[in-house]
Protein backbone atom coordinates (compact mmCIF):
# COMPACT_ATOMS: atom_id res chain seq x y z
CA UNK A 1 0.00 0.00 0.00
CA UNK A 2 1.23 3.49 -0.90
CA UNK A 3 1.13 6.44 1.57
CA UNK A 4 -2.73 7.26 -0.35
CA UNK A 5 -4.08 4.43 0.20
CA UNK A 6 -2.60 4.46 4.17
CA UNK A 7 -4.75 7.46 4.48
CA UNK A 8 -7.67 6.28 2.69
CA UNK A 9 -7.43 3.22 5.44
CA UNK A 10 -7.18 5.74 8.70
CA UNK A 11 -9.82 7.60 7.16
CA UNK A 12 -12.04 4.35 6.96
CA UNK A 13 -11.39 3.74 11.08
CA UNK A 14 -11.74 7.31 11.55
CA UNK A 15 -15.39 6.33 13.18
CA UNK A 16 -14.52 4.80 17.03
CA UNK A 17 -14.84 1.34 16.26
CA UNK A 18 -17.60 1.32 13.41
CA UNK A 19 -15.93 -1.34 11.26
CA UNK A 20 -14.89 -0.08 8.00
CA UNK A 21 -17.78 2.81 7.86
CA UNK A 22 -16.75 5.70 5.93
CA UNK A 23 -19.43 8.81 5.28
CA UNK A 24 -20.38 6.64 2.24
CA UNK A 25 -21.53 3.82 3.60
CA UNK A 26 -22.23 1.98 0.53
CA UNK A 27 -19.48 2.73 -1.00
CA UNK A 28 -17.25 1.33 1.82
CA UNK A 29 -18.98 -2.08 1.43
CA UNK A 30 -18.64 -2.09 -2.08
CA UNK A 31 -14.65 -1.41 -1.85
CA UNK A 32 -13.88 -3.12 1.06
CA UNK A 33 -16.58 -6.09 1.06
CA UNK A 34 -16.93 -5.14 4.82
CA UNK A 35 -20.57 -5.75 6.65
CA UNK A 36 -23.37 -3.81 7.17
CA UNK A 37 -22.95 -1.55 10.20
CA UNK A 38 -24.95 2.03 11.50
CA UNK A 39 -23.08 4.84 10.29
CA UNK A 40 -21.07 6.80 13.04
CA UNK A 41 -22.12 10.59 13.34
CA UNK A 42 -19.32 12.98 13.14
CA UNK A 43 -19.32 13.42 16.16
CA UNK A 44 -17.94 10.38 17.71
CA UNK A 45 -19.31 7.97 20.28
CA UNK A 46 -22.34 8.90 21.70
CA UNK A 47 -22.11 10.25 25.95
CA UNK A 48 -20.98 7.57 28.10
CA UNK A 49 -24.05 6.40 30.50
CA UNK A 50 -26.30 7.60 27.35
CA UNK A 51 -26.50 3.58 26.82
CA UNK A 52 -27.17 3.87 23.04
CA UNK A 53 -27.38 0.17 22.35
CA UNK A 54 -27.58 0.33 18.65
CA UNK A 55 -24.55 -1.72 17.70
CA UNK A 56 -25.54 -5.21 15.53
CA UNK A 57 -22.29 -7.19 16.52
CA UNK A 58 -21.50 -11.18 16.11
CA UNK A 59 -22.33 -11.74 19.91
CA UNK A 60 -25.54 -9.88 20.66
CA UNK A 61 -25.38 -6.59 23.52
CA UNK A 62 -27.22 -5.32 25.72
CA UNK A 63 -30.84 -4.20 23.55
CA UNK A 64 -29.97 -6.66 20.79
CA UNK A 65 -32.23 -9.84 20.46
CA UNK A 66 -30.43 -12.66 21.85
CA UNK A 67 -28.32 -10.67 24.63
CA UNK A 68 -27.04 -13.28 26.87
CA UNK A 69 -27.04 -11.73 30.09
CA UNK A 70 -25.72 -14.74 31.65
CA UNK A 71 -22.78 -15.36 29.61
CA UNK A 72 -22.08 -11.37 29.84
CA UNK A 73 -22.10 -11.74 33.98
CA UNK A 74 -19.66 -14.28 33.14
CA UNK A 75 -17.48 -12.27 31.13
CA UNK A 76 -17.14 -8.97 33.67
CA UNK A 77 -16.36 -11.82 36.75
CA UNK A 78 -13.42 -12.91 34.25
CA UNK A 79 -12.49 -9.40 33.74
CA UNK A 80 -13.00 -8.98 37.60
CA UNK A 81 -10.60 -11.90 37.78
CA UNK A 82 -8.40 -11.08 35.17
CA UNK A 83 -7.57 -7.43 36.25
CA UNK A 84 -8.30 -8.07 39.54
CA UNK A 85 -5.69 -10.54 40.21
CA UNK A 86 -3.78 -11.67 37.02
CA UNK A 87 -2.88 -8.56 35.38
CA UNK A 88 -1.65 -7.23 38.71
CA UNK A 89 2.59 -7.82 38.53
CA UNK A 90 2.47 -6.31 34.63
CA UNK A 91 -0.91 -5.26 33.86
CA UNK A 92 -0.29 -8.25 31.15
CA UNK A 93 -2.00 -11.89 30.85
CA UNK A 94 -0.02 -13.85 34.19
CA UNK A 95 -0.62 -17.20 35.63
CA UNK A 96 -1.15 -16.54 39.63
CA UNK A 97 0.04 -19.47 41.98
CA UNK A 98 -1.74 -18.93 45.09
CA UNK A 99 0.15 -19.89 48.11
CA UNK A 100 -0.99 -23.67 48.72
CA UNK A 101 0.33 -24.02 52.16
CA UNK A 102 -2.38 -21.18 53.44
CA UNK A 103 -6.03 -21.64 53.46
CA UNK A 104 -6.97 -18.06 53.54
CA UNK A 105 -4.99 -17.32 50.44
CA UNK A 106 -7.50 -19.18 47.97
CA UNK A 107 -10.44 -18.58 50.45
CA UNK A 108 -9.51 -14.77 49.56
CA UNK A 109 -9.60 -15.65 45.79
CA UNK A 110 -13.33 -16.64 46.39
CA UNK A 111 -14.07 -13.84 48.47
CA UNK A 112 -13.22 -11.45 45.40
CA UNK A 113 -15.12 -13.06 43.24
CA UNK A 114 -18.00 -13.64 45.02
CA UNK A 115 -18.84 -10.59 46.77
CA UNK A 116 -18.46 -7.40 44.75
CA UNK A 117 -18.17 -5.74 41.46
CA UNK A 118 -15.23 -4.03 42.13
CA UNK A 119 -11.66 -4.59 40.91
CA UNK A 120 -9.77 -3.44 44.31
CA UNK A 121 -8.90 -7.22 45.82
CA UNK A 122 -7.52 -5.86 49.05
CA UNK A 123 -10.44 -3.25 49.87
CA UNK A 124 -12.81 -6.63 49.08
CA UNK A 125 -10.60 -9.13 51.24
CA UNK A 126 -8.65 -6.54 53.35
CA UNK A 127 -5.08 -8.37 52.45
CA UNK A 128 -2.69 -7.23 50.05
CA UNK A 129 -2.31 -9.57 47.04
CA UNK A 130 1.37 -9.86 47.39
CA UNK A 131 0.01 -11.70 50.16
CA UNK A 132 -1.81 -14.23 48.12
CA UNK A 133 0.89 -16.08 45.77
CA UNK A 134 3.31 -15.97 43.27
CA UNK A 135 2.96 -14.21 39.82
CA UNK A 136 4.16 -16.15 36.87
CA UNK A 137 5.71 -14.33 33.43
CA UNK A 138 3.86 -12.22 31.25
CA UNK A 139 4.33 -13.99 27.74
CA UNK A 140 3.65 -12.27 24.62
CA UNK A 141 0.84 -14.51 23.07
CA UNK A 142 -1.42 -14.51 25.94
CA UNK A 143 -0.10 -10.74 26.89
CA UNK A 144 -0.95 -9.69 23.53
CA UNK A 145 -4.47 -11.16 23.21
CA UNK A 146 -5.31 -9.90 26.60
CA UNK A 147 -4.14 -6.66 25.17
CA UNK A 148 -6.44 -7.03 21.94
CA UNK A 149 -9.57 -8.40 24.58
CA UNK A 150 -8.70 -4.91 26.65
CA UNK A 151 -8.97 -2.58 23.22
CA UNK A 152 -12.32 -4.72 22.35
CA UNK A 153 -13.61 -4.14 25.65
CA UNK A 154 -13.07 -0.70 26.25
CA UNK A 155 -14.31 0.17 22.56
CA UNK A 156 -17.30 -1.72 23.08
CA UNK A 157 -18.29 -0.03 26.20
CA UNK A 158 -17.07 3.15 24.56
CA UNK A 159 -19.39 3.10 21.23
CA UNK A 160 -22.33 1.80 23.40
CA UNK A 161 -22.48 4.60 25.87
CA UNK A 162 -21.90 2.48 28.66
CA UNK A 163 -21.53 4.13 32.58
CA UNK A 164 -19.42 6.47 32.81
CA UNK A 165 -17.41 5.05 35.63
CA UNK A 166 -17.04 1.33 33.20
CA UNK A 167 -15.89 2.97 30.37
CA UNK A 168 -13.69 4.92 32.29
CA UNK A 169 -12.07 2.05 34.36
CA UNK A 170 -11.92 0.04 30.88
CA UNK A 171 -9.49 2.93 29.41
CA UNK A 172 -7.30 2.85 32.14
CA UNK A 173 -7.15 -0.88 32.21
CA UNK A 174 -6.63 -0.94 28.68
CA UNK A 175 -3.51 2.19 29.18
CA UNK A 176 -1.68 0.33 31.83
CA UNK A 177 -1.45 -3.08 29.66
CA UNK A 178 -0.55 -0.53 26.73
CA UNK A 179 2.36 0.53 28.70
CA UNK A 180 3.59 -2.83 29.47
CA UNK A 181 3.64 -3.24 25.40
CA UNK A 182 5.94 -0.28 25.01
CA UNK A 183 8.05 -1.97 28.03
CA UNK A 184 8.29 -5.40 26.36
CA UNK A 185 9.18 -3.23 22.70
CA UNK A 186 12.17 -1.34 24.23
CA UNK A 187 13.38 -3.51 26.98
CA UNK A 188 15.81 -5.52 25.03
CA UNK A 189 17.75 -1.39 24.34
CA UNK A 190 18.00 -2.74 20.65
CA UNK A 191 15.15 -1.35 18.13
CA UNK A 192 12.86 -3.79 16.22
CA UNK A 193 13.84 -6.40 19.45
CA UNK A 194 10.77 -7.65 21.06
CA UNK A 195 10.80 -9.81 24.36
CA UNK A 196 9.58 -13.10 25.05
CA UNK A 197 7.89 -12.19 28.18
CA UNK A 198 8.25 -9.90 30.89
CA UNK A 199 8.61 -10.70 34.69
CA UNK A 200 8.33 -8.27 38.04
CA UNK A 201 11.38 -8.58 40.28
CA UNK A 202 10.18 -6.55 42.97
CA UNK A 203 7.04 -8.67 43.59
CA UNK A 204 6.94 -12.34 44.28
CA UNK A 205 7.62 -14.63 41.39
CA UNK A 206 7.07 -17.61 40.05
CA UNK A 207 10.55 -17.83 38.02
CA UNK A 208 13.78 -17.48 38.78
CA UNK A 209 14.96 -13.43 38.87
CA UNK A 210 18.52 -14.54 37.64
CA UNK A 211 19.54 -13.40 34.57
CA UNK A 212 22.31 -13.94 31.74
CA UNK A 213 24.30 -11.45 30.29
CA UNK A 214 24.14 -10.61 26.43
CA UNK A 215 28.14 -11.22 25.71
CA UNK A 216 30.54 -13.05 27.58
CA UNK A 217 33.94 -10.98 28.49
CA UNK A 218 35.43 -11.79 24.93
CA UNK A 219 31.81 -10.57 23.20
CA UNK A 220 30.68 -13.58 22.23
CA UNK A 221 27.06 -14.09 22.84
CA UNK A 222 25.62 -15.93 25.59
CA UNK A 223 24.50 -19.07 26.22
CA UNK A 224 26.69 -20.28 23.56
CA UNK A 225 23.95 -22.13 21.88
CA UNK A 226 20.67 -20.21 21.38
CA UNK A 227 17.57 -21.10 23.14
CA UNK A 228 13.90 -20.56 23.04
CA UNK A 229 14.09 -18.17 26.04
CA UNK A 230 16.89 -16.82 28.37
CA UNK A 231 15.98 -13.85 31.42
CA UNK A 232 18.00 -11.12 30.39
CA UNK A 233 18.62 -7.69 32.69
CA UNK A 234 16.58 -4.42 31.36
CA UNK A 235 18.99 -2.52 29.05
CA UNK A 236 17.24 0.69 29.09
CA UNK A 237 17.38 1.76 32.82
CA UNK A 238 14.43 2.76 32.27
CA UNK A 239 12.38 -0.51 33.57
CA UNK A 240 14.44 -2.01 36.82
CA UNK A 241 11.33 -3.30 37.92
CA UNK A 242 11.28 -6.12 35.02
CA UNK A 243 13.49 -8.62 33.68
CA UNK A 244 12.72 -10.00 30.07
CA UNK A 245 13.06 -13.49 28.50
CA UNK A 246 14.63 -13.27 24.70
CA UNK A 247 14.47 -15.11 21.85
CA UNK A 248 10.64 -14.20 20.28
CA UNK A 249 8.98 -17.00 18.80
CA UNK A 250 5.78 -16.64 16.20
CA UNK A 251 3.03 -17.72 18.37
CA UNK A 252 4.42 -14.38 20.77
CA UNK A 253 5.13 -12.32 18.43
CA UNK A 254 1.34 -13.38 16.58
CA UNK A 255 0.18 -12.25 19.98
CA UNK A 256 1.83 -8.79 20.48
CA UNK A 257 1.29 -8.18 16.49
CA UNK A 258 -2.61 -8.47 18.01
CA UNK A 259 -2.26 -6.15 20.64
CA UNK A 260 -0.82 -3.21 18.17
CA UNK A 261 -3.76 -3.79 15.61
CA UNK A 262 -6.57 -4.51 17.96
CA UNK A 263 -4.95 -1.20 20.01
CA UNK A 264 -5.15 0.86 17.16
CA UNK A 265 -8.07 -0.03 15.60
CA UNK A 266 -9.97 0.51 18.61
CA UNK A 267 -8.13 3.90 19.05
CA UNK A 268 -7.15 5.52 15.82
CA UNK A 269 -9.51 8.73 16.68
CA UNK A 270 -9.33 8.45 20.64
CA UNK A 271 -8.26 11.52 22.11
CA UNK A 272 -9.32 10.44 25.42
CA UNK A 273 -6.25 8.04 25.39
CA UNK A 274 -2.85 10.10 25.71
CA UNK A 275 -1.48 10.79 22.13
CA UNK A 276 2.43 10.37 23.87
CA UNK A 277 1.58 7.06 23.91
CA UNK A 278 -0.07 5.92 20.88
CA UNK A 279 3.04 8.08 19.47
CA UNK A 280 5.47 5.33 21.47
CA UNK A 281 3.46 2.41 20.36
CA UNK A 282 2.99 3.79 16.90
CA UNK A 283 7.19 3.95 17.13
CA UNK A 284 7.21 0.00 18.49
CA UNK A 285 4.83 -1.23 15.57
CA UNK A 286 7.17 1.02 13.12
CA UNK A 287 10.55 -0.82 14.47
CA UNK A 288 9.05 -4.54 14.71
CA UNK A 289 7.97 -4.22 11.30
CA UNK A 290 11.28 -2.56 9.60
CA UNK A 291 13.10 -5.39 11.65
CA UNK A 292 11.06 -8.11 9.73
CA UNK A 293 11.70 -6.76 6.26
CA UNK A 294 15.41 -7.22 6.99
CA UNK A 295 17.06 -10.20 4.30
CA UNK A 296 18.89 -12.19 6.29
CA UNK A 297 22.21 -14.26 6.13
CA UNK A 298 20.44 -17.15 4.49
CA UNK A 299 19.13 -14.47 2.59
CA UNK A 300 15.48 -14.58 3.33
CA UNK A 301 13.26 -11.91 5.63
CA UNK A 302 10.51 -12.37 7.62
CA UNK A 303 12.77 -13.38 10.59
CA UNK A 304 12.89 -12.58 14.28
CA UNK A 305 16.14 -10.50 15.69
CA UNK A 306 17.63 -10.35 19.11
CA UNK A 307 19.25 -8.31 20.99
CA UNK A 308 22.47 -10.44 20.81
CA UNK A 309 22.46 -10.28 17.29
CA UNK A 310 21.06 -12.90 16.17
CA UNK A 311 18.18 -15.05 15.08
CA UNK A 312 15.68 -16.10 17.67
CA UNK A 313 15.10 -19.68 18.31
CA UNK A 314 11.78 -19.77 16.28
CA UNK A 315 12.57 -16.91 14.20
CA UNK A 316 11.21 -18.30 10.88
CA UNK A 317 7.86 -16.57 9.53
CA UNK A 318 8.99 -16.39 6.14
CA UNK A 319 7.00 -18.69 3.36
CA UNK A 320 9.93 -20.73 2.34
CA UNK A 321 10.57 -21.98 6.32
CA UNK A 322 9.17 -25.18 7.47
CA UNK A 323 9.81 -24.85 10.98
CA UNK A 324 13.49 -23.67 11.65
CA UNK A 325 14.51 -24.16 8.14
CA UNK A 326 14.54 -23.04 4.87
CA UNK A 327 13.11 -25.07 1.84
CA UNK A 328 13.12 -23.09 -1.70
CA UNK A 329 9.88 -23.20 -3.07
CA UNK A 330 7.89 -24.37 -0.02
CA UNK A 331 4.94 -21.81 -0.07
CA UNK A 332 4.18 -22.72 3.42
CA UNK A 333 0.88 -21.43 3.35
CA UNK A 334 0.51 -21.23 7.45
CA UNK A 335 3.05 -18.84 7.51
CA UNK A 336 2.06 -16.99 4.72
CA UNK A 337 -1.23 -16.05 6.19
CA UNK A 338 0.69 -15.30 9.17
CA UNK A 339 3.15 -12.78 7.83
CA UNK A 340 -0.02 -10.82 5.94
CA UNK A 341 -1.95 -10.94 9.12
CA UNK A 342 1.52 -9.52 11.36
CA UNK A 343 3.18 -6.96 9.05
CA UNK A 344 -0.73 -6.01 7.94
CA UNK A 345 -1.36 -4.89 12.10
CA UNK A 346 2.15 -3.91 12.23
CA UNK A 347 1.70 -1.51 9.37
CA UNK A 348 -1.57 -0.06 10.66
CA UNK A 349 -0.74 0.79 13.86
CA UNK A 350 2.67 2.09 12.66
CA UNK A 351 1.11 4.21 9.60
CA UNK A 352 4.22 3.46 8.27
CA UNK A 353 4.20 4.37 4.05
CA UNK A 354 7.49 1.76 3.94
CA UNK A 355 5.80 -1.25 5.61
CA UNK A 356 2.60 -0.40 3.71
CA UNK A 357 4.75 -0.69 0.09
CA UNK A 358 6.66 -3.65 1.78
CA UNK A 359 2.78 -5.54 2.52
CA UNK A 360 1.28 -4.30 -0.81
CA UNK A 361 4.43 -4.24 -3.29
CA UNK A 362 6.54 -7.11 -2.12
CA UNK A 363 4.55 -9.44 0.30
CA UNK A 364 1.39 -9.39 -1.49
CA UNK A 365 1.97 -8.07 -5.43
CA UNK A 366 5.54 -9.38 -5.47
CA UNK A 367 5.57 -12.78 -3.61
CA UNK A 368 1.51 -13.60 -3.40
CA UNK A 369 1.85 -14.76 -0.08
CA UNK A 370 -2.33 -14.23 -0.59
CA UNK A 371 -2.35 -16.94 -2.98
CA UNK A 372 0.20 -19.04 -0.97
CA UNK A 373 -2.01 -18.82 2.31
CA UNK A 374 -5.79 -19.65 -0.07
CA UNK A 375 -3.58 -22.72 -1.59
CA UNK A 376 -1.48 -24.40 1.22
CA UNK A 377 -2.94 -22.89 4.51
CA UNK A 378 -4.35 -26.27 4.94
CA UNK A 379 -0.93 -28.02 5.45
CA UNK A 380 -1.29 -26.94 8.84
CA UNK A 381 -3.98 -29.95 9.52
CA UNK A 382 -1.89 -33.24 10.41
CA UNK A 383 -4.77 -34.95 11.71
CA UNK A 384 -4.48 -36.79 14.97
CA UNK A 385 -1.01 -35.52 15.59
CA UNK A 386 -1.98 -31.64 14.78
CA UNK A 387 0.02 -29.19 16.81
CA UNK A 388 -3.16 -27.11 18.03
CA UNK A 389 -0.66 -24.42 19.03
CA UNK A 390 0.08 -23.79 15.03
CA UNK A 391 -4.08 -23.53 14.57
CA UNK A 392 -4.23 -20.70 16.76
CA UNK A 393 -1.52 -19.35 15.48
CA UNK A 394 -2.53 -19.35 11.85
CA UNK A 395 -6.24 -18.64 12.52
CA UNK A 396 -5.05 -15.38 14.58
CA UNK A 397 -2.99 -14.06 11.70
CA UNK A 398 -5.94 -14.98 9.75
CA UNK A 399 -7.63 -12.79 12.00
CA UNK A 400 -5.16 -10.04 11.72
CA UNK A 401 -5.06 -10.16 7.65
CA UNK A 402 -8.79 -10.04 7.38
CA UNK A 403 -8.60 -6.88 9.23
CA UNK A 404 -5.49 -5.24 7.99
CA UNK A 405 -4.86 -6.59 4.27
CA UNK A 406 -7.32 -4.25 2.32
CA UNK A 407 -7.87 -4.71 -1.47
CA UNK A 408 -9.13 -6.93 -4.14
CA UNK A 409 -8.19 -9.77 -4.62
CA UNK A 410 -6.15 -9.95 -1.82
CA UNK A 411 -8.93 -9.79 0.87
CA UNK A 412 -10.79 -12.20 -0.90
CA UNK A 413 -7.81 -14.77 -0.78
CA UNK A 414 -7.24 -14.39 2.69
CA UNK A 415 -11.05 -14.40 3.75
CA UNK A 416 -11.27 -17.54 1.91
CA UNK A 417 -7.91 -19.22 3.26
CA UNK A 418 -9.82 -18.71 6.33
CA UNK A 419 -13.19 -20.63 5.36
CA UNK A 420 -11.91 -23.12 3.22
CA UNK A 421 -8.31 -23.87 4.21
CA UNK A 422 -8.36 -23.40 7.96
CA UNK A 423 -12.39 -23.99 9.06
CA UNK A 424 -13.71 -26.75 7.15
CA UNK A 425 -12.36 -28.51 3.81
CA UNK A 426 -15.25 -30.68 2.60
CA UNK A 427 -12.64 -32.81 0.52
CA UNK A 428 -11.01 -33.44 3.79
CA UNK A 429 -14.24 -33.74 6.76
CA UNK A 430 -13.15 -35.18 9.46
CA UNK A 431 -11.14 -33.31 12.70
CA UNK A 432 -11.62 -29.46 11.10
CA UNK A 433 -12.29 -26.98 13.35
CA UNK A 434 -15.68 -26.15 12.31
CA UNK A 435 -16.54 -29.14 14.65
CA UNK A 436 -14.08 -28.46 17.04
CA UNK A 437 -15.69 -26.02 19.32
CA UNK A 438 -12.90 -23.47 20.04
CA UNK A 439 -15.12 -20.12 19.70
CA UNK A 440 -11.91 -17.93 18.69
CA UNK A 441 -11.47 -20.09 15.54
CA UNK A 442 -15.74 -19.76 15.20
CA UNK A 443 -16.02 -16.13 15.25
CA UNK A 444 -12.40 -15.64 13.15
CA UNK A 445 -14.38 -18.02 10.88
CA UNK A 446 -17.77 -16.27 10.59
CA UNK A 447 -15.88 -12.31 10.65
CA UNK A 448 -14.71 -14.31 7.22
CA UNK A 449 -17.87 -15.23 5.95
CA UNK A 450 -18.90 -11.07 5.89
CA UNK A 451 -21.09 -9.60 4.20
CA UNK A 452 -22.47 -12.85 2.58
CA UNK A 453 -22.30 -16.78 4.18
CA UNK A 454 -25.54 -15.20 7.02
CA UNK A 455 -26.28 -19.00 7.46
CA UNK A 456 -22.61 -20.57 8.20
CA UNK A 457 -21.71 -17.68 10.13
CA UNK A 458 -25.10 -17.72 12.19
CA UNK A 459 -24.27 -21.45 13.02
CA UNK A 460 -20.48 -20.81 13.57
CA UNK A 461 -21.40 -18.19 16.54
CA UNK A 462 -24.14 -20.21 17.67
CA UNK A 463 -21.64 -23.16 18.44
CA UNK A 464 -18.55 -20.24 19.56
CA UNK A 465 -21.38 -19.14 22.13
CA UNK A 466 -21.79 -22.82 23.21
CA UNK A 467 -18.40 -23.29 23.63
CA UNK A 468 -18.21 -20.08 25.81
CA UNK A 469 -21.23 -20.68 28.45
CA UNK A 470 -19.20 -24.02 28.82
CA UNK A 471 -16.41 -22.80 30.02
CA UNK A 472 -15.19 -22.55 33.39
CA UNK A 473 -16.48 -19.80 35.31
CA UNK A 474 -14.13 -17.57 37.78
CA UNK A 475 -12.36 -18.25 39.60
CA UNK A 476 -10.40 -21.35 37.63
CA UNK A 477 -8.48 -22.84 39.40
CA UNK A 478 -6.25 -25.55 37.06
CA UNK A 479 -8.36 -28.42 38.46
CA UNK A 480 -6.80 -31.59 37.06
CA UNK A 481 -9.44 -33.41 35.14
CA UNK A 482 -9.12 -37.37 34.50
CA UNK A 483 -12.11 -38.38 31.92
CA UNK A 484 -11.23 -41.37 31.03
CA UNK A 485 -9.66 -44.43 33.00
CA UNK A 486 -7.02 -47.03 31.83
CA UNK A 487 -9.78 -49.43 31.44
CA UNK A 488 -11.68 -46.96 29.45
CA UNK A 489 -8.97 -46.56 27.27
CA UNK A 490 -7.86 -50.17 26.86
CA UNK A 491 -11.50 -50.49 25.93
CA UNK A 492 -11.53 -47.44 23.00
CA UNK A 493 -14.86 -46.68 24.96
CA UNK A 494 -14.52 -43.74 27.76
CA UNK A 495 -17.40 -42.05 29.61
CA UNK A 496 -17.02 -38.50 30.33
CA UNK A 497 -17.23 -36.41 33.36
CA UNK A 498 -20.80 -35.14 32.45
CA UNK A 499 -21.87 -38.79 31.15
CA UNK A 500 -20.81 -38.11 27.24
CA UNK A 501 -19.74 -40.78 25.87
CA UNK A 502 -16.82 -41.15 23.44
CA UNK A 503 -14.81 -43.42 21.29
CA UNK A 504 -10.90 -42.82 22.46
CA UNK A 505 -8.80 -43.77 19.75
CA UNK A 506 -5.43 -44.34 21.86
CA UNK A 507 -1.94 -42.08 23.07
CA UNK A 508 -1.64 -40.95 19.30
CA UNK A 509 -1.85 -37.41 19.09
CA UNK A 510 1.15 -35.28 19.14
CA UNK A 511 3.42 -35.93 22.19
CA UNK A 512 1.84 -39.63 22.47
CA UNK A 513 -1.38 -37.69 23.97
CA UNK A 514 -5.07 -39.76 24.57
CA UNK A 515 -7.06 -38.26 21.84
CA UNK A 516 -10.59 -39.12 20.80
CA UNK A 517 -12.83 -39.24 17.72
CA UNK A 518 -14.83 -35.77 18.26
CA UNK A 519 -14.14 -33.06 20.60
CA UNK A 520 -14.72 -33.11 24.55
CA UNK A 521 -17.29 -30.32 25.30
CA UNK A 522 -15.64 -27.80 26.82
CA UNK A 523 -17.70 -28.32 30.15
CA UNK A 524 -15.80 -31.35 30.69
CA UNK A 525 -12.53 -30.66 29.27
CA UNK A 526 -8.99 -30.49 30.98
CA UNK A 527 -8.17 -27.20 31.82
CA UNK A 528 -5.73 -25.10 29.75
CA UNK A 529 -3.56 -22.20 30.24
CA UNK A 530 -5.28 -20.97 26.71
CA UNK A 531 -7.39 -23.17 25.36
CA UNK A 532 -7.46 -22.20 21.78
CA UNK A 533 -4.07 -23.87 21.50
CA UNK A 534 -4.62 -27.06 23.15
CA UNK A 535 -5.85 -30.09 21.68
CA UNK A 536 -10.25 -29.73 21.97
CA UNK A 537 -9.94 -33.41 21.47
CA UNK A 538 -7.81 -34.36 24.47
CA UNK A 539 -9.63 -35.54 27.29
CA UNK A 540 -6.99 -36.12 30.21
CA UNK A 541 -4.95 -33.81 31.33
CA UNK A 542 -1.09 -34.44 29.85
CA UNK A 543 0.21 -34.44 33.64
CA UNK A 544 -1.81 -34.22 37.07
CA UNK A 545 -0.71 -30.52 38.70
CA UNK A 546 -2.05 -28.74 41.94
CA UNK A 547 -5.57 -26.51 41.76
CA UNK A 548 -3.21 -23.93 43.00
CA UNK A 549 -2.74 -22.11 40.00
CA UNK A 550 -5.37 -19.58 38.92
CA UNK A 551 -5.64 -19.38 35.07
CA UNK A 552 -5.84 -15.91 33.46
CA UNK A 553 -8.82 -17.08 31.47
CA UNK A 554 -7.90 -14.42 28.32
CA UNK A 555 -8.85 -17.22 25.63
CA UNK A 556 -12.04 -16.65 27.16
CA UNK A 557 -11.57 -12.75 26.87
CA UNK A 558 -10.33 -12.32 24.13
CA UNK A 559 -12.41 -14.47 22.38
CA UNK A 560 -16.25 -12.90 23.92
CA UNK A 561 -14.75 -9.63 23.53
CA UNK A 562 -13.43 -9.89 19.74
CA UNK A 563 -17.10 -11.69 19.28
CA UNK A 564 -18.99 -8.47 21.20
CA UNK A 565 -16.90 -5.75 18.55
CA UNK A 566 -17.22 -7.71 15.11
CA UNK A 567 -20.30 -5.72 13.48
CA UNK A 568 -22.60 -7.93 12.20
Amino acid sequence: MNGGNRSARAESRDHFGYERVVRSLWFSLLLLCACPSPVQPPSGPPPCGSNTNTLRTLIPGPGQDGFDATLAEAARQHDRQFHGINAFATGLAAECSVNAADPTARAAVEQFLSTDHSYDFEFITGRGLASVGVWNKSAGLYGGVGIAADAYRYGVLRDLGAACDEVDTARGQLVRGLESLDAASRIGGVPGVMARSLLRVDLPAGQPLTTTPLFDPAGMPLPTDKNNGTWRADATGALPQFIWEDSLSRDMVVGWAMAFGATFEVLESDTTVPEELKARLREDAANLGRTLRVVGADGYDLELHDADGRLTYHAYLNENAIDRFYLAGADNGAHALMSLGIVGALAFAAKDPELDAYLADELIARRRLDRIADNNAHLVDMGTSSNYSNYNMVFTGGLLAQRFVEGDPAARLVRRAVRDELYFRPENPMRQPREAKQSFFDFIFAAATLPEGAAERAAAVSQGLETLREFPQAPAWNTPRINCDDAEIQSGTCTLDDGTVVTVLGEIGRNDTLVATTPIPMRVRPRSNYYWRSNPYAPNDSAAESDSVLLSTVDFRVAYWLGRWLRE
